[in-house]
């Protein structure tokens, strides 16, 4: 059976794949979850865009099917606002998108109520009218296959770019069993990882020993660095986000892969 691989970014402080999908689990609450848009104000999303909310603390970040943004929330009961922090990148994309992103920018700002049924989030105006709805985003790994689309190496002795990522074609698949394997950009490799919540560990890295060149045994050598740091992750659309225990964010600090 062909493995079908979607994108992957690794950070040394945060990693991103891509996902699978797989049921996600019932949530009632906001904190540390991650949603995706189906609905905007009675009509569903475009089909070639993925818009993402994620709820963390007293921050939100996300995607707006062009651009990133994030700011701060709060919530209390049943009550829910946007700070007034709220800002994005500035990339431009086709008009229905940017129009579509425009449109989720004000219902986020009219926002004052929230609801989750059925592991949907409903975003309601003071009147109780509905604004947007979002499905819960899967948070599981096992049987999912992802491929690095961004690197960034922390290390001054060198930066990892987007362009020999793409060369290195680097690749990660969790099976159900609890074990990793991929290809690092030259060798391929193998280990067994843990999760538990949003916590995420991978066991000592065990791979072939080929000579691909400089280039590549460089990139591989930040890739494996990054796993071994692994701390926490997040699904999110899709992508995969792996954290190192001292990172705060997508927002936070800078990545190391990507």
């Amino acid at each position: 059976m062909k493995t079908t691989f979607r994108n992957l970014m690794v950070f040394m402080m945060i990693t991103t794949f891509a996902l699978t999908a797989c049921q996600p689990k019932a949530s009632t609450s906001l904190e540390g979850t991650s949603w995706i848009l189906v609905e905007l104000y009675g009509q569903p999303t475009l089909s070639d865009t993925t818009i993402t909310l994620n709820l963390n603390g007293d921050t939100l970040t996300g995607n707006d099917g062009c651009n990133h943004y994030g700011g701060s929330y709060t919530s209390k009961g049943d009550s829910f606002s946007i700070g007034e922090d709220l800002m994005g990148t500035l990339m431009a994309c086709e008009e229905a998108i940017m129009t579509q992103a425009s449109d989720y920018t004000s219902a986020l700002l009219k926002a004052s109520k929230f609801n989750i049924t059925d592991n949907r989030l409903h975003l309601l105006d003071q009147n109780g009218n509905s604004l947007a709805i979002f499905e819960l985003q899967s948070q599981e790994l096992a049987g999912t296959s992802w491929q690095a689309s961004f690197v960034n190496n922390e290390s001054s002795e060198g930066i990892v770019t987007s362009s020999s990522i793409q060369a290195a074609q680097q690749t990660l698949s969790f099976d159900n069993d609890g074990k990793i394997s991929g290809n690092a950009g030259c060798n391929n490799y193998f280990a067994n990882y843990e999760g538990d919540g949003n916590k995420l560990s991978f066991g000592a890295v065990s791979s072939t020993k080929m000579f691909c060149g400089e280039g590549l045994i460089a990139e591989e050598t930040a890739f494996l660095t990054a796993l071994e740091k692994a701390s926490s992750y997040r699904i999110t659309g899709d992508s995969l986000q792996i954290f190192a225990a001292d990172d705060v964010g997508v927002f936070g600090k800078n990545p190391v892969f990507g």
